[in-house]
């Protein structure tokens, strides 16, 4: 062994383990994804869009807390030929956002409204270490990973709209930087051959023994490195023998350390389950997260624990999704009462796109309910109060008349109920806004 002691292990292990659990994460899902089976949903090969075209249905559980505000447009990028030219039509007024995720999850490009425009722009998607010349009426991206996940979103403003955003989606067009066609040649994997892309990829990541996780972590940084300021974490872990661009060989550990070590990554597991609800500020019965999510910083923990519960998050300025976790009372919401959540005129979400609010069963799923409605935001119909407030109701129970357009069923037992703010304003971001409270009625 190395001659540390099984503490120094341990400590090590878990944090090496929360340090490279996105990127594992990432490769895994990047492997399923590009794993191509009929009628796959959302599965693409490598440099080609795959386009959701619809809301998901209410037996829909293919992903967990799905959004109706947007339909998705995702992209697995393989730079490892050479750059990529993204050509992106006008938007007219339709807010839409593309996030590049590097393999390490962070959103560092968002091409989109809030940044680029809705014009027509082209882009140049540049890997590491690449130089060359592009043409003059490109931006270009400089990509931190030579392979990136690009997860769009295009406002879609209901069913009726769908026909205007598949003209907008099918308009993204995706080549060499010559014009020619990119390559769809899937990546050859490095991930031990147990992996199974036929379950989650964080059921593959969390039940993989610590030895195997981290000889397959030491071979993506082979492949992907680390952000110029993970120094000290890198430094940090060479003494476990993970060293970028060297293998990592567990043959030299006696049992005490292969103990010490699988007991690490075990606990740094379940301290991210831990930490889950400990990450953002709560308020009025709402978890509101905005610090460093999309872009990390050295916050590897956060990083962790969010690729846990939703990889490609998007940074802040482009959304937050406050999301409930108890009523006025300070109960968890169930679905056999009524709740009704009071805005006043002053109050009402302050973005720069659009907000809604979504109901989902215990597992974070749609469900068949009568109005067949799982969302509602400020691009629906509702029926705002004389003085320009607004109420929203949950619950079994119609309110009937007006009122109905203002209500979003709930299922039989727990409740989650997500909103998201697309394009928040300063006030959300800083701590000044809060949703207001769900209260029993």
């Amino acid at each position: 062994m190395t001659g540390l002691a099984p503490t120094e292990i341990h400590a090590l292990a878990e944090d090496a383990y929360s340090y490279f659990y996105p990127l594992v994460t990432m490769d895994v899902s990047r492997m399923q994804l590009t794993h191509i089976e009929e009628g796959a949903l959302g599965r693409s090969l490598p440099n080609t869009f795959a386009h959701v075209r619809a809301f998901p249905p209410a037996d829909f559980h293919s992903v967990v807390a799905p959004n109706f505000d947007t339909l998705y447009s995702s992209l697995w990028l393989d730079l490892s030929g050479g750059p990529a030219r993204l050509t992106v039509p006008d938007a007219g007024d339709r807010y839409y956002l593309l996030p590049f995720l590097d393999m390490w999850t962070d959103a560092f490009a968002v091409p989109g409204t809030r940044t680029t425009g809705n014009g027509a722009g082209v882009f140049v998607i540049v890997p590491p270490g690449w130089e060359g010349e592009v043409p003059g009426d490109a931006t270009v991206i400089q990509a931190p990973t030579s392979v990136l996940w690009l997860i769009g979103r295009t406002q879609t403003n209901g069913p009726a709209d769908y026909e205007a955003v598949h003209a907008f989606q099918d308009a993204l067009q995706l080549t060499a930087l010559d014009g020619s066609a990119l390559s769809t040649a899937v990546r050859p994997p490095v991930a031990p051959a147990s992996v199974d892309l036929s379950i989650a990829p964080l059921d593959t990541v969390n039940r993989m023994p610590a030895v195997e996780y981290f000889a397959y972590a030491a071979r993506l940084l082979a492949q992907y490195p680390p952000h110029p300021t993970d120094f000290s974490i890198v430094a940090r872990l060479a003494r476990l023998g993970i060293v970028p661009g060297e293998p990592f060989d567990a043959s030299v550990w006696d049992d005490r350390a292969r103990e010490a070590l699988e007991a690490g990554a075990k606990d740094a597991l379940a301290l991210q389950v831990r930490r889950l609800n400990e990450l953002a500020r709560i308020e009025n019965g709402w978890s509101i997260n905005t610090d460093t999510m999309g872009v990390y910083g050295n916050y590897y923990l956060k990083r962790a624990i969010v690729t846990m519960v939703g990889l490609g998050a998007n940074p802040a300025e482009d959304a937050v999704y406050p999301i409930v976790v108890a009523d006025a009372e300070g109960q968890a919401i169930v679905g056999g009462k009524d709740y009704v959540q009071h805005f006043a005129k002053d109050q009402l979400p302050p973005v720069r796109a659009f907000w809604s609010t979504t109901v989902y069963d215990a597992s974070g799923f749609p469900f068949p309910n009568p109005l067949d409605r799982f969302a509602l935001g400020d691009r629906d119909p509702l029926t705002y109060n004389e003085d320009g407030s607004l109420d929203i109701f949950y619950g079994p129970t119609d309110p009937g008349g007006a009122a109905q357009a203002n209500w979003l069923p709930t299922p039989d037992g727990p409740v989650r109920i997500f909103m998201r703010l697309y394009s928040p304003r300063s006030v959300v971001l800083e701590g000044g806004w809060a949703p207001p409270p769900v209260t029993p009625r």
